[in-house]
């Protein structure tokens, strides 16, 4: 019996343990669209780059996009989150976004990548449906 019940509170553990990693998205993330963003620099010049959002979580991850990371969130009001991910072999990043409207967000994201360090500010604009 003692086995037994050792075990049940070992899985009830396990299961509390693992409900932090599914918990929803952070509120700020809720009011920005899907769709086709434009990523301006707003610490240097040039014409940005476009990507396809599906979820505004990806706007998190700028750096990292294509890596699987484990992501936890620092702080989230209505409209910010601040996340630390990492997603091993010395690879991470933190990001704070802040929504301005449903299609504009402003981004501090800083880490490592490449085993070099980042630091970068981004405008975040929503320019239509993704194609």
């Amino acid at each position: 019996m003692n086995l037994v019940r050792k075990m049940l509170w070992s899985a009830i553990g396990a299961a509390a343990l693992a409900a932090p990693a599914v918990a929803q998205a952070p509120s700020a993330l809720s009011s920005l669209q899907p769709g086709m963003w434009q990523l301006r620099s707003t610490g240097g010049s040039g014409a940005g780059r476009s990507i396809c959002i599906r979820t505004a979580e990806q706007l998190l991850q700028i750096q990292h996009q294509t890596r699987n990371c484990q992501r936890r969130t620092l702080g989230s009001t209505s409209n910010s989150v601040t996340v630390r991910y990492e997603c091993g072999g010395g690879v991470w990043g933190q990001t704070q976004l802040n929504v301005e409207t449903p299609r504009l967000a402003r981004i501090d994201t800083q880490g490592i990548s490449g085993g070099a360090p980042f630091h970068n500010y981004y405008e975040a604009r929503r320019t239509g449906a993704c194609g």
